[in-house]
């Protein structure tokens, strides 16, 4: 069946063909195998989003892909981290889709007053469907950094879906990085409840090919004094297309909320198709936002400035587009995670 995610909150003309993003869904789709290393936290397996309270999240991929995640009998991976407990070892997921066709995987992280966890994952493999759900719950003054490192080969199909909210000084971090090859749908929508809860969101990707990529984030700001920040930097090579939305909608009562959003996109061939779509709403006036695009190609005296020092135009590229990359990983709050990205061969 063919499902329409990442929808753009108000569209805009459907000729531009960036109000959603369209998928193919098969009608059987296994559970996920993943292997977890984690020592500071325990995890449970639960049936539902519901056994942990999370049912009624709403989701940066949309409630149609909602609905087959809610449907689909994968087990929800639950984690709950007390109040006042700060977990100083991240939880380590590595998923590898080359075993299963079409996968699908659940996780609830819920976060009590006061405590902090970090979760990395590392996607690889090749899936002709593959599919995340996380949902996530941050109350007061708690702080939860997301890591999602995605690494897939050539052909694969995978949606990545974020969605949850965030008390009074709860904040959110997350951080994904798209290196690998096939068409990857990335999305978090994230409800800024309470006063003074943060959100920031920081991307790097490289596409190539015919691959695309299509990402779709949503900020909700209802507390007083919210705060988000939206960050994407990347590389389009060859025949690559990528379709960025980001929206910051400031809700009414949502005072002296700051919102702000960016896109850094070099294009590295004449065949690429970019689209970046920024979106702010506003039923408050007491609101301040933001946004901004810089899109280009490397300039021609980068080039000559290279090339006189017999590094040739290939090359450069390649450098330009690692650098990209190598910026995201290097903002990676994991030692361990930041060396293993920066000293690959």
């Amino acid at each position: 069946m063919d499902l329409k995610i990442n929808k753009l909150p108000v569209p805009t003309w459907n000729w531009l063909k960036v109000n959603d993003y369209q998928v193919a869904i098969p009608e059987e789709i296994n559970e996920a195998s993943y292997r977890i290393n984690t020592k500071d936290v325990n995890l449970q397996s639960v049936q539902s989003f519901a056994d942990v309270s999370l049912e009624g999240i709403e989701i940066g991929a949309g409630n149609e892909f909602k609905s087959i995640s809610d449907k689909n009998s994968a087990k929800v991976c639950a984690v709950n981290v007390n109040k006042d407990t700060v977990v100083k070892e991240p939880i380590r997921i590595d998923f590898d889709y080359s075993k299963e066709e079409n996968a699908f995987s659940k996780f609830a992280i819920k976060l009590e007053n006061k405590s902090e966890l970090t979760v990395i994952i590392n996607f690889k493999g090749n899936p002709s469907f593959g599919g995340n759900d996380i949902r996530f719950s941050v109350a007061e003054d708690a702080h939860l950094t997301v890591v999602e490192i995605f690494d897939f080969e050539d052909n694969s199909n995978f949606i990545d879906s974020i969605g949850g909210s965030l008390e009074k000084i709860g904040g959110l971090k997350l951080m994904q990085l798209n290196r690998g090859l096939g068409n990857v749908a990335l999305s978090c929508y994230t409800d800024l409840v309470g006063d003074k809860s943060t959100l920031d969101i920081d991307t790097g990707y490289l596409v190539r090919g015919n691959d695309r990529l299509d990402i779709n984030y949503v900020a909700k700001h209802r507390g007083v004094s919210t705060d988000s920040k939206i960050k994407a930097s990347g590389v389009l090579r060859d025949n690559a297309t990528k379709t960025f939305r980001g929206t910051i909608d400031f809700i009414k009562g949502a005072k002296h909320a700051t919102g702000d959003e960016r896109e850094d996109v070099l294009l590295m061939n004449e065949g690429v198709h970019n689209n970046t779509v920024p979106l702010i709403l506003c039923a408050e006036e007491d609101v301040e936002g933001g946004h901004g695009a810089t899109i280009g190609k490397i300039s021609d005296e980068i080039l000559y400035y290279f090339e006189a020092r017999g590094i040739p135009e290939d090359m450069v590229n390649e450098l330009m587009a690692q650098s990209k990359l190598d910026a995201v990983s290097g903002r990676i709050p994991d030692e361990v995670t930041k060396e293993q990205l920066l000293n690959r061969d």
